[in-house]
């Protein structure tokens, strides 16, 4: 691992270049975002989304690992019972070496949508642009079509420059994050073992259009788990005594789960979202399944409250006379940017120019699973930082009507190209692309196309 020094000079002519580069993409961003919004698919079943992902990157030259090389042969979380053909195999990275001696640099953005059902009619912008999701019950309800548009971007406008540059880029396109699973498989397949510098973006979350928060704290940790309770079934008129209520347990055991959410510590979260149950109204309910989250501001604080659950499902059980079996579905870490790096964001967010204001403190209170690849890179000696890019929401995260401002798509290029560009000291060179075009793909220009190699 090579020390990553938070650089913030910038190359004035290649600082010019990112701008009109960012600006000329705006609607071959906001074509991809669409694209991506009109076909959502749900975490580690994002085939047809990672497809379009590496077309796009393999002709831009970036050595390209996805499918079952991507992630090998690490454990995924939450796979459906019934896994579609390429579940577990999604998302990608794309690799760029210079080879030169330098640090090696990772953008990471998500690609994964949401259960939820997309609005269709009123004044819904998707709907009235004829971008509203074609798949039914799933819908980008959280912004990850712009992310990965975004990460697409950047790869794309800083593809003429990176010849110029010293270390090696890696932009990771994560499948997986709703749930927090993927982060934790891309993890556990080594792909941030040699990063020097981490950061990853999320849009929106009440932060207004034009504006940036860099200093980032309250991420909370947080653990999702499957519980299925067995029990045994009986004539619920006849002989409702012999019978073994798996519902009944699972009604105890979800109200005891809300009451472990009184707690005096910060961040202190509890919420069941699934319960299935029972066969008919005259059958004693054989089996119960059901699905809840925690979260807290503190790992150590997130622990002790999935032991105290832990307990509750198991003795809810044995009051029952069940069998239980718990599933783990993932989770993510707590999380506060450090100072250094707040500040090295700001400042080259301040040289470009491509938000115009600045969120001095700002409160996550969610989860969010690129904790888990920060905190890998943190405890390895690398920095890492995850921002929060604004922009103007139609409706909250995760709701049908959601949609946000993409005139958000290009200044986060923008950015994020300039924090690559800067700490890999790119350089504009004798490259002369004309005004109104994307880098790199000036009429007429073939060059500059490297050759990647994986890093590591």
């Amino acid at each position: 691992m090579t020390h990553a020094a938070l650089s913030t000079d910038l190359d004035p002519a290649l600082l010019i270049r990112l701008k009109q580069g960012a600006q000329a993409l705006q609607p071959w961003l906001v074509d991809r975002r669409r694209t991506f919004h009109a076909h959502p698919e749900l975490g580690w079943q994002e085939v047809e989304t990672t497809a379009r992902i590496v077309a796009d990157l393999t002709s831009e030259g970036y050595e390209v690992v996805h499918g079952a090389s991507f992630l090998g042969d690490v454990p995924r979380l939450g796979l459906s019972p019934d896994p579609i053909p390429g579940e577990g195999e999604t998302g990608c990275v794309a690799l760029y070496d210079t080879g030169r001696p330098g640090p090696t640099v990772c953008l990471r953005v998500d690609i994964d949508a949401l259960p939820i059902t997309e609005a269709s009619g009123g004044n819904h912008a998707p709907a009235a642009g004829g971008y509203v999701s074609q798949e039914p019950g799933v819908m980008h309800s959280c912004g990850h079509d712009g992310h990965a548009a975004i990460g697409l971007g950047v790869a794309r406008l800083l593809q003429p420059y990176l010849a110029s540059g010293h270390g090696r880029l890696k932009i990771l396109f994560q499948p997986a994050e709703e749930g927090g699973r993927g982060g934790r498989a891309v993890a556990d397949a080594g792909w941030l073992d040699d990063v020097d510098l981490f950061f990853a973006i999320h849009l929106g979350l009440q932060v207004p259009s034009g504006a940036a928060a860099f200093a980032v704290e309250g991420f909370l940790a947080s653990t999702r788990s499957r519980v299925h309770y067995h029990g045994h079934a009986t004539h619920a008129g006849k002989t409702p005594e012999n019978g073994r209520n798996a519902l009944l347990g699972a009604c105890q055991a979800v109200q005891g789960l809300h009451g472990l959410a009184q707690s005096s510590q910060p961040g202190v979260r509890v919420n069941v979202g699934q319960l299935q149950a029972g066969t008919a109204v005259n059958v004693v309910p054989e089996q119960a399944t059901f699905e809840y989250e925690i979260r807290a501001a503190e790992t150590e604080t997130l622990d002790a409250l999935a032991d105290r659950a832990a307990a509750m499902i198991d003795a809810t059980a044995t009051a029952h006379g069940l069998d239980c079996t718990v599933e783990e579905m993932g989770g993510a870490g707590s999380w506060t940017n450090p100072d250094d790096v707040a500040q090295w964001a700001a400042t080259l967010n301040t040289v470009t120019g491509a938000f115009a204001r600045e969120v001095p403190e700002y409160f996550f209170g969610a989860g969010e699973d690129a904790t888990i690849l920060a905190q890998r890179v943190a405890k390895r000696g690398g920095r890492a930082g995850i921002f929060v890019l604004g922009a103007d929401l139609a409706d909250d995260h995760h709701t049908p009507r959601f949609d946000f401002d993409e005139d958000a798509l290009d200044r986060s290029v923008l950015l994020c190209s300039a924090l690559v560009a800067a700490t890999m000291g790119m350089e504009a060179g004798a490259r002369g692309d004309a005004p109104g075009q994307a880098p790199g793909h000036a009429q007429g220009q073939e060059q500059g196309h490297g050759q990647g190699q994986k890093a590591g």
